[in-house]
C-alpha cells in the first residue's frame, strides 16, 4: 500500500470543529438519546470525559497483518494544542505543533523547520487527521455532539449473539469536512457496548462498509476500542501507546 494512500477514505468529517448546533429538544429521538445515555455510562461516564484533559495515541493502519502506516497523536483537550508525528510521502518524518482551535502551528521535517506550501500542506493535513483519528478512537463518546442527528433504527441481531440497538448519525449540513456521511452504531442491548458500526461516505449510493469494534480496554477511567477490523478487507485499524491524562505534559506541545 503506498503512502498516502494508507488513510482508507478516513476523512471522516470535523465532528470536533462544529459549525452547527443540535436539533432543538422537541426534534430529538427520545429512545435513541436514552441509548446514547446509557452507552456514554458503561464507557466511563461524562465524568471521566471531563477529566480526560490530554490523550496520546498511536493510530496504525495495518494492512495483510503487516503494518501500512503509523501517526503518533498527542492533544490537550482543554486548550486544543496538537502534536502530530508521522512521515510525509518520501518517507520523511515530519511534526506538526498546531492547535485545533486556531489551526495555526509550526511544522517540522526531518528535524527542520518547514515553510511556505510544504508547511501548508503538512499543517491542513495534520488538522484532517486529528479529526479523523480521534474520531475512529473516540466515536460513541461524541453521539450528543453539536450537530449531530441521532435516530433509532430498530434492533437487529448482534454479530456475535445477542440483541443490538442500532442508532443513526447523520449531521448538519454546516457541520465538519464531510457533512453527507452516514454512521450505523450497532449498541448491544446486554451491557450497552458498541460492537461495530457502518458507514456510507459523503452520500454515496453504495452498500455500507462494516467495521467491529473490539479489544476493549478502560484508559484513565474511559473504555476505548483498540482493534477496529472491516469485515470482508484486509484491514485493521489499531489503536496503540494508548494514554488518559488529567494533566498536561507541556514538553509534549513545545516546538524545539
Amino acid at each position: 500500500m503506498k503512502q498516502m494512500r494508507w488513510k482508507i477514505r478516513l476523512s471522516f468529517l470535523g465532528l470536533l470543529i462544529l459549525a452547527s448546533v443540535s436539533a432543538p429538544a422537541e426534534q430529538r429521538d427520545a429512545k435513541a438519546d436514552q441509548i446514547g445515555k446509557e452507552l456514554i455510562a458503561s464507557l466511563g461516564g461524562t465524568s471521566a470525559w471531563e477529566k480526560a484533559r490530554e490523550l496520546r495515541f498511536d493510530f496504525v493502519v495495518e494492512n495483510e497483518g503487516k503494518v501500512a502506516g503509523r501517526r503518533s497523536h498527542a492533544w490537550d483537550r482543554y486548550t486544543g494544542d496538537y502534536r502530530l508525528t508521522g512521515t510525509d510521502p518520501s518517507g520523511a518524518p515530519y511534526t506538526v505543533y498546531f492547535n485545533v482551535n486556531t489551526k495555526r502551528g509550526k511544522v517540522y521535517v526531518n528535524g527542520k523547520p518547514a515553510e511556505g506550501e510544504e508547511a501548508d500542506k503538512l499543517l491542513k493535513g495534520a488538522n484532517a487527521r486529528y479529526i479523523n483519528d480521534t474520531y475512529w478512537l473516540l466515536a460513541p463518546w461524541k453521539v450528543f455532539d453539536p450537530g449531530v442527528n441521532m435516530t433509532y433504527v430498530g434492533e437487529k441481531p448482534c454479530p456475535k449473539g445477542g440483541t443490538c440497538d442500532v442508532l443513526k448519525l447523520s449531521f448538519g449540513e454546516n457541520v465538519g469536512m464531510t457533512p453527507k456521511d452516514v454512521y450505523w452504531l450497532w449498541v448491544t442491548r446486554d451491557g450497552r457496548k458498541m460492537v461495530q458500526w457502518q458507514y456510507v461516505l459523503n452520500g454515496a449510493d453504495e452498500p455500507p462498509t462494516t467495521v467491529e469494534w473490539i479489544d476493549w480496554k478502560t484508559v484513565g477511567g474511559m473504555a476505548l476500542s483498540m482493534a477496529k477490523p472491516m469485515t470482508g478487507k484486509p484491514t485493521v485499524i489499531r489503536f496503540e501507546n494508548v494514554s488518559v491524562s488529567p494533566t498536561r505534559n507541556d514538553a509534549d506541545f513545545t516546538a524545539p
